[in-house]
């Protein structure tokens, strides 16, 4: 029988006493299993019957009953970090009560050989059994100052509880002494549990240069891992040490052998779905390494792809408040408030890239969070560091614009009466010219002089979120490519040209299919251009190399790359002019974005403040009316529905797809009102 006197929990103590067994073997030890070594000594054999049996060596694990325990205070006696146990004879050890999976003898010596306490449990004379003391609400001053000092060594514990929110709407947190007493002791069983598998040797002498290969390529788009600490980590968590051989080896496989991403992935993986990560902050870093590894392409609905990883994150996550900025008072750590902020950014930015890509719903609501922005504090102070910090903040700013034009898009996707809205474009326009010089896109000439690997990625969606923005879905076939989505496709090109023309591009992540998928459509009609033509199918021959080189690395450029195949090899006459449409709604833009009657003009030049003329000839002939101050190109927004009509009136196959177009770009004189 259990019950409450006051604040002690009341244990009766009937069970007769358990006597603790004075040679236990080290395997019976680690496997929490009775060890009969002392019995069988005595009959003249060397190992135990568990060790015979599996034919282990078996080793005599000395005892350590016998060291001088330190004495805690009399105010940590009552903290919610001591558990105060009460009993009749001498020894505390022997009516200790058991917990899920862990004996009595057991208990008190991992507690106290592994450094799970600060120290021993107290002893209270008592006649009638075991009392627990429920933990007060607010800890003593000198319990807070210890416990300030031990998250500055370990600065992820504790963070793996599920933390209440600014407002308490269900009321839980009348029951908090409660929730603290069962978290504390999930935790600490938890550690218990843990056990230091040895990993492959081969592994470990690797393990300095998977640490090279992350902090080069995966830092600037995960920056979850510490180099001060991460060695430490490594060395305590094998599933992060698996989740870190997966992402680099993936990457940039090692030329000995070694057991492979594939391997490295399954270990992890199911160490995450057994609990075997006590820490669970550690575990999400883990996770957030999967990122780097996609077996199947997202067809079918399936626990390996980013999409589920990244909803497993932020949940975890949501649950442990890391999207709320801690109260100062709360949060006495710093580099415990850098690591959340990091993580938290991390799977935001990726959450609105995979929605807009996959045309999935967001999941996080940005109402709800609180979290700041990431600051140059939160990263190393090595100018290197600060730079991929800078760059990671950059990214997180544009994947927001990203989920905001994929949510515009699915409200206006069904409908003809909602129009897109233009300040995205705006919020795009301002993006760019907001970067840094050392992070802009150095493609202003025709041969890049200045090739920075992180600047050329960070371009990467910002160019397809402009072709997904002026693509027209009005056509049952391909969808109609704007001059925006045009000019933007040939600088996707160029950036993959630049990459593959210095060998290695093993570090473009699996998104990365997705953007070559959508430049591929813009410069398929391109190519029917006369002025565009030769340019175009260069491009289209650059997005086809670096799939090629994709499909080393991610099944989904396995359907990319086909899909390539047949839309090249369509025969024109199979296609679908599709021009009709506009003039079938009296003028109403049928895009799929909405119509608007109002003329609204829109300089699209100013999304490439980094393309000049010289850029490549498709450039040229767009940005010709800028220089000029003519009308040639310089196109509204798509909305803008009496645009629409005059185009495909007046020439009317100037952006059908799949169609050869004979046309001067100089003596086109388009009057918009």
């Amino acid at each position: 029988m259990t019950e409450l006197v006051g604040n002690w929990l009341h244990f009766t103590a009937q069970q007769p006493k358990r006597k603790r067994a004075e040679a236990v073997c080290f395997f019976c030890h680690s496997k929490k299993i009775k060890c009969d070594l002392q019995s069988r000594s005595s009959q003249g054999h060397a190992r135990c019957s568990n060790c015979d049996n599996q034919d282990q060596d078996c080793h005599r694990r000395p005892s350590k009953r016998g060291k001088q325990r330190r004495r805690v205070s009399a105010h940590a006696e009552c903290s919610t970090e001591s558990v105060i146990v009460a009993h009749g004879g001498e020894d505390a050890g022997d009516n200790i009560p058991e917990l899920p999976g862990v004996s009595a003898i057991e208990f008190e010596n991992d507690i106290t050989d592994q450094g799970l306490v600060e120290s021993p449990v107290s002893t209270v004379a008592s006649t009638q059994g075991v009392l627990f003391a429920l933990p007060p609400a607010e800890p003593p001053p000198d319990v807070a100052i210890a416990r300030q000092t031990q998250s500055s060594t370990s600065p992820t514990e504790g963070a793996g509880r599920s933390h209440a929110g600014d407002v308490d709407t269900g009321f839980l947190q009348i029951y908090g002494p409660e929730n603290q007493l069962e978290a504390e002791q999930q935790e600490l069983v938890a550690n218990l549990e843990l056990r230091n598998s040895a990993s492959d040797p081969r592994q470990q002498e690797l393990q300095q240069s998977f640490i090279e290969t992350y902090f080069e390529y995966c830092y600037p788009w995960c920056p979850i891992l510490d180099r001060q600490t991460l060695e430490a980590e490594l060395e305590r968590s094998p599933m992060l040490a698996n989740a870190l051989a997966l992402a680099a080896s993936h990457i940039q496989p090692p030329l000995i052998p070694h057991e492979g991403p594939a391997s490295y992935y399954k270990k992890a993986r199911m160490m995450f779905y057994e609990d075997e990560e006590p820490d669970i902050l550690v575990a999400l870093k883990a996770i957030s390494l999967f990122y780097w590894w996609a077996p199947r392409p997202p067809v079918t609905a399936h626990r390996h792809s980013s999409w589920w990883w990244t909803s497993v994150i932020i949940r975890h996550a949501q649950q442990m408040n890391i999207h709320r900025e801690p109260q100062e008072s709360s949060e006495a750590n710093n580099a415990h408030l850098s690591l959340r902020r990091r993580l938290w950014w991390t799977v935001f930015a990726r959450e609105r890239l995979t929605s807009l890509c996959q045309s999935k719903p967001c999941i996080i609501c940005p109402e709800d969070m609180t979290i700041k922005e990431v600051q140059p504090a939160d990263f190393p102070s090595d100018p290197t560091s600060q730079k991929k910090g800078l760059i990671f903040k950059y990214w997180v700013r544009l994947c927001g614009i990203m989920g905001k034009v994929s949510q515009a898009l699915s409200k206006t996707v069904d409908s003809t009466s909602a129009p897109f809205p233009t300040e995205l474009r705006q919020e795009l326009v301002e993006w760019v010219q907001s970067l840094p010089p050392d992070l802009q896109l150095p493609i202003g000439s025709s041969r890049t002089k200045s090739f920075d690997r992180d600047v050329h990625q960070l371009h990467l969606p910002y160019l397809t979120t402009i072709i997904v923005m002026h693509l027209q879905r009005g056509t049952p076939d391909l969808p109609q490519a704007l001059p925006p989505a045009i000019l933007a496709a040939s600088c996707i090109a160029r950036v993959l040209r630049d990459i593959l023309s210095r060998g290695n591009a093993r570090f473009l992540m699996a998104i990365t299919c997705w953007y070559c998928g959508t430049a591929f459509i813009a410069l398929l009609q391109a190519s029917r251009i006369r002025q565009f033509s030769q340019e175009a199918e260069e491009g289209l021959d650059i997005l086809n190399q670096a799939v090629g080189q994709l499909q080393h690395m991610w099944a989904s450029a396995n359907v990319i790359r086909q899909g390539f195949e047949r839309l090249r090899a369509l025969p024109r006459t199979m296609m679908h002019p599709g021009r009709s449409r506009v003039s079938e709604h009296n003028g109403q833009n049928t895009s799929g974005r909405g119509a608007s009657n109002t003329s609204i003009d829109f300089d699209w030049s100013r999304l490439f403040p980094f393309v000049t003329r010289s850029t490549s000839r498709i450039a040229d002939c767009l940005l010709a009316d800028n220089e000029f101050g003519t009308t040639t190109t310089a196109l509204p927004s798509p909305e803008n529905a009496a645009f629409h009509e005059d185009l495909f009136n007046r020439y009317q196959d100037l952006l059908e797809p799949f169609v050869d177009y004979d046309f001067d770009f100089s003596s086109v004189n388009l009057d918009i009102l």
